[in-house]
């Protein structure tokens, strides 16, 4: 060692030179390696450092510009991975672990571990653990904007119109038949899937509002708003609103047409002066509940029992339409699972005084019930819900 120059000598062939001059070209047959670190049997390359480079031999240095590196193991049943270690405990591992399949693992703790990816090395079909599929949903209440993600590539619609208002029932003397109004539709269900690629201009959102109830003696509901979604100017799904349950008079009070959809959303319950209402039964084809008849008064001054809601369709859990008189239809219970309201029950009539008014449909969709008859004055029409428009984005 010679302090003043800083350097290493060695004694070669009688003339000392510098450690670094006349190194070997070839390192064989060697059974360890440390690079500031001590090998041993276990790990015998061993290097602490906080970076490594690798880079590929250039054609002009008499290489061909590739890098590649090569991993053999002896048989199939044996393990050639990469293991990732955060601490010392194992996270991740990447390789052909126990057979020649391409398997990725993870493990929360070194001890657990899951396989998150295995691809089969005759068919090149990969398999998830867990499953690849993203999906989000988002759930619009309010009209408005929406783009989809960058990692969208489907787009599923579901567009549900608004219910509508129930007809107000009908007021006047006694010995006179008055109707009640009718129920008002349920709002239609439309879907549709498109590709995301074609919507990177973003969707334009339209929430349907629920048809108000009719309020004076014989008013007809009104009709509920479609809820719509379109690019630029060109609609692209319509879910349309349910109609007005019609006022009641001397001679009838019909429940308005459902919202159309595939297939079409339930109507409105007619009114009646000689028959019960009838509880209205669950719609099909995640169909909203509609709103029920109110109740009439016949000639001889008797009232009618009026009818339920109509239940909202069920997916896994459905929305009860009102179950007594007035009563409005209820919410969807879950509304990540479903979102048809249920109906609202009609208005009881009053054999003195004034008509109950009917129910409010439920969210989303539901129809309103129509207002019961009366002497002095009639009961208005339950409001139809507001409609809905979900987005779930698949990537």
């Amino acid at each position: 060692m010679v302090l003043d120059s800083e350097e290493m000598l060695v004694r070669r062939e009688g003339v000392w030179t510098p450690l670094s001059f006349g190194l070997p070209q070839e390192i064989q047959q060697i059974t360890r390696l440390g690079v500031n670190a001590t090998a041993d049997a276990t790990n015998v390359v061993a290097v602490r450092a906080n970076k490594a480079l690798w880079t590929a031999l250039e054609s002009e240095s008499g290489g061909d510009g590739d890098l590649r590196f090569t991993f053999n193991k002896q048989a199939a049943g044996d393990v050639l991975s990469l293991l990732f270690q955060s601490g010392w405990g194992g996270r991740a591992e990447l390789g052909l672990v126990g057979d020649d399949d391409l398997r990725l693992k993870v493990s929360p703790d070194g001890g657990a571990w899951h396989e998150a990816l295995r691809v089969d090395r005759s068919t090149g079909r990969a398999w998830f653990g867990l499953g690849a599929t993203r999906r989000e949903t988002t759930v619009l209440t309010t009209s408005g904007s929406w783009t989809p993600p960058s990692w969208a590539r489907w787009v599923e619609a579901v567009c549900v119109g608004a219910g509508g208002g129930g007809g107000a029932g009908l007021a006047g003397a006694s010995g006179t038949a008055r109707h009640g109004g009718g129920g008002g539709g349920a709002g239609g269900v439309m879907s549709a899937c498109w590709p995301a690629v074609n919507l990177s201009a973003g969707l334009s959102i339209t929430v349907g509002a629920g048809g108000a109830g009719g309020a004076a003696s014989g008013a007809a509901g009104g009709q509920g708003a479609a809820s719509l979604v379109k690019t630029g100017a060109q609609i692209l799904l319509t879910g349309e609103g349910g109609r007005g349950g019609t006022g009641g008079s001397a001679a009838s009070g019909a429940g308005g047409a459902g919202g159309g959809g595939l297939p079409p959303s339930n109507a409105g319950g007619a009114s009646s002066v000689s028959t019960a209402g009838r509880r209205a039964g669950g719609g099909a084809a995640r169909w909203a509940g509609r709103g029920r008849r109110g109740c009439g008064l016949n000639t001889a001054n008797a009232a009618q029992a009026s009818g339920a809601g109509g239940d909202g369709a069920m997916l896994l859990l459905k929305a009860a339409g009102g179950t007594t008189e007035g009563a409005a239809g209820q919410t969807a219970p879950w509304l990540d699972l479903h979102w048809a309201g249920g109906g609202g029950a009609g208005g009881g009539a009053r054999t003195s005084g004034a008509g109950q008014a009917g129910g409010a449909g439920g969210l989303h969709g539901g129809g309103g019930g129509g207002g019961g008859a009366g002497v002095t004055a009639a009961g208005a029409g339950g409001a139809g819900a507001a409609g809905v428009v979900w987005l779930t984005v698949v990537g």
